[in-house]
């Protein structure tokens, strides 16, 4: 069986139920309305953007709302301006109350502050902020309605370090907020060269992530409990990633495939995995309306055995086989190959 092309994987998601609260699937660094269609063609619902300008905003406000796209954006100069009651209308995911505060020597008072007073301003729509490690959520993340982590791993730092990042993320979330449970936290995932930043390092590492490590990152991150998916950055040094057909296929690629699960992702049932699949592996079982779906992922740079027996009835998705035997190496002793993913539908026979 052939793989499904990105347009069979779209239509597969269309054909969905809405899910109850939406799963983000979104890019970093949009400058302009002219940027959006594009974005929304490639499968994202939501944009985070650096402008600040009151007046630009207002033009992506504008575009996103046609096209039905969120947007994060700094509040700091469209409050008090000409634009203040307008943006209060504006498609907004949230309001981004800062990057980093960690690395900018923000207190968490001055923090929290910020963040009452953004609501104050705007009580309908949520607030959120970036922390660059997931520890930073325990000083934090008392603040905001979402927290966010970004994590660069490639090609300096384990794969899998992602993972224990929003899983901080989360912790710091029910310990800190343990009236709000359900409080988001999305990850923020690498889509640029650090050879393209300043370094320390002498010399310079980096190179572009590929495909099979921005797709693990993905499902990884979801595994470990992120309820969003941002990919930083849109434009690059050799301008935006859509004008670089071989690295935007690789996000239009990923995007179709979180569509078609993304009504399981924004309202999963909490689903227990088969016992007995083989210890050192991860599955992650999502369940919406008549369909389950499990994110079975190898978090490790070492080969990981699998126990095949209890997958009866479960068959690969966005693979060009349906037969699971035939995906894993290893002939009567099968094994998850490297931070290898599979995405797995259940049989409802």
């Amino acid at each position: 069986m052939k793989t499904p092309t990105i347009f069979a994987l779209l239509l597969a998601a269309a054909l969905l139920p809405a899910a109850a609260e939406d799963f983000p699937l979104c890019m970093y660094g949009i400058a302009g309305p002219e940027d959006l269609a594009v974005i929304k063609k490639a499968g994202f619902n939501c944009f985070q953007t650096y402008e600040r300008g009151p007046e630009k905003l207002a033009a992506l406000a504008a575009q996103a709302a046609a096209l039905q796209l969120k947007m994060l954006a700094h509040p700091d100069k469209v409050i008090g301006s000409a634009y203040d009651a307008e943006a209060k209308g504006w498609p907004m995911l949230a309001w981004y109350l800062c990057d980093e505060p960690e690395v900018q020597k923000l207190t968490p008072a001055a923090l929290a502050e910020l963040d009452r007073r953004v609501k104050a301003w705007d009580p309908g729509h949520r607030t959120a902020f970036v922390m660059g490690k997931g520890i930073a959520a325990f000083t934090y993340g008392a603040a905001a309605d979402a927290l966010m982590v970004d994590w660069y791993p490639v090609a300096h730092l384990k794969l899998e370090s992602v993972g224990y990042q929003v899983t901080l993320l989360k912790e710091a979330a029910r310990k800190l907020d343990p009236k709000n449970p359900a409080k988001p936290v999305w990850a923020v995932l690498q889509a640029f060269d650090w050879l393209e930043y300043p370094q320390l390092r002498k010399p310079p590492v980096g190179r572009f992530p590929t495909y099979a490590e921005v797709r693990f990152m993905s499902y990884l991150s979801i595994a470990r409990g992120a309820g969003g998916l941002f990919y930083f950055m849109y434009q690059c040094k050799d301008g935006p990633l859509s004008k670089l057909p071989e690295r935007w296929a690789l996000f239009e690629k990923i995007a179709a495939e979180l569509n078609v699960l993304r009504p399981a992702l924004g309202d999963a049932a909490d689903t227990p995995p088969p016992p007995g699949l083989g210890a050192g592996l991860s599955a992650t079982v999502l369940k919406n309306g008549s369909r389950t779906f499990m994110i079975l992922l190898n978090p490790s740079a070492l080969p990981v055995p699998v126990n095949l027996s209890v997958l009866k009835g479960w068959q690969p998705l966005f693979e060009g086989n349906r037969k699971l035997e035939d995906l894993l190496p290893g002939g009567k002793a099968r094994y998850m190959p490297p931070y290898r993913v599979l995405v797995l539908e259940q049989s409802k026979t």
